[in-house]
């Protein structure tokens, strides 16, 4: 065999190795990512979840105090849902988590972390060293519009509370059980005021 067809037949034999090579990885590459995203996703709303949160809360404090930002943490709890899953039946509760979590991603910024923090309650991210409490209040007040105009027939609305890091603390154990404490607080004033 002449040298220069040995060579050519060694590059093709090359090449297509080289195609199964990437063609493996990518498949690789494609089973890591959907794993992934299985393990940090809920699966009824598609939003983050609770073992999320905990590691992206712990790195994202870290990085407020390297760089001097501030991270609002929203406490999100539903309200009148539990009258859906008792008069409605559970089918139709998730039925409502899903438009949910709909209405949050339309609200809140695709990089804003939102994690179902369990049952039908929130949590929401935001890190943002300009971000101002007129901002987040408008913000607010329109995920609670999205959510009463898209689910008035089940009486849904939310009640909300707010802790800020690093201002009150970088725990983020502290953080949740103060904008907790703080929604708790609308939530009753909302029940008084009917």
């Amino acid at each position: 065999m002449r040298e220069d067809i040995k060579i050519q037949l060694l590059q093709n034999m090359l090449e297509e190795v080289t195609k199964k090579y990437d063609y493996f990885i990518s498949q690789q590459n494609e089973k890591i990512k959907k794993t992934f995203e299985l393990a940090v996703r809920d699966s009824l709303t598609g939003l983050y979840n609770r073992q999320y949160l905990d590691e992206y809360a712990r790195q994202a404090l870290g990085r407020i105090e390297r760089h001097e930002n501030t991270m609002v943490l929203i406490f999100i709890d539903l309200d009148n849902f539990k009258y859906v899953n008792d008069t409605f039946g559970h089918a139709q509760g998730d039925a409502v988590l899903k438009k949910v979590g709909e209405i949050f991603k339309k609200t809140f910024r695709k990089y804003d972390i939102i994690v179902r923090f369990g049952g039908d309650e929130f949590i929401v991210l935001i890190e943002n060293k300009r971000y101002n409490a007129k901002k987040l209040k408008e913000i607010l007040e329109l995920f609670v519009a999205r959510l009463e105009e898209n689910l008035k027939h089940f009486n849904i609305s939310a009640s909300y509370g707010c802790s800020f890091a690093p201002k009150e603390g970088q725990d983020i154990e502290k953080l949740i059980a103060l904008a907790d404490e703080r929604m708790y607080l609308q939530k009753q004033e909302k029940k008084a005021k009917r």
